[in-house]
């Protein structure tokens, strides 16, 4: 099985910067590629503005992450 990954540019909405909510360029790009069995692969992918983001509904925010702690 070929597995292709590639990274994502676009635009964020929902980035609170300083307590506010701007829209800013993004990158979003594969880090790891779990196997959870022979047939299931999982892409955990991030943000490049993980640790500048507020925004606690993020999956990507270091902010979120630190909210489910």
């Amino acid at each position: 099985m070929d597995v292709y990954v590639q990274s994502m540019v676009g635009e964020c909405s929902e980035a609170v910067i300083e307590g506010k909510r701007k829209t800013v360029s993004i990158v979003i790009s594969p880090l790891k590629l779990v196997q959870r069995d022979k047939e299931t692969l999982k892409v955990i992918s991030g943000c490049n503005l993980w640790k500048a983001c507020q925004n606690l509904s993020c999956q990507f925010s270091l902010a979120n992450r630190e909210e489910k702690g």
